[in-house]
């Protein structure tokens, strides 16, 4: 794993040792869902000007319902 290191204000230092939090787990997640937010915007970008049928939308959703 890469190291990132992050500034904070020694009063909030303070106050993050006072909480039982893993905070390097806390801010990978933060950085995954930052991520995955971004990639999924641009998808939807892409796929403004894309035309689906009915028949493929319903197929779509059938497959996805049908995957949990």
């Amino acid at each position: 794993m890469a190291i990132v290191s992050v500034k904070v204000p020694e009063d909030i230092k303070k106050k993050m040792k006072e909480l039982d939090i893993n905070w390097s787990e806390e801010i990978r997640n933060f950085i995954k869902k930052k991520i995955k937010e971004k990639i999924l915007k641009e998808v939807r970008e892409m796929l403004k000007g894309v035309k689906v049928s009915e028949d493929t939308s319903a197929s779509i959703v059938r497959e996805d319902r049908d995957s949990h």
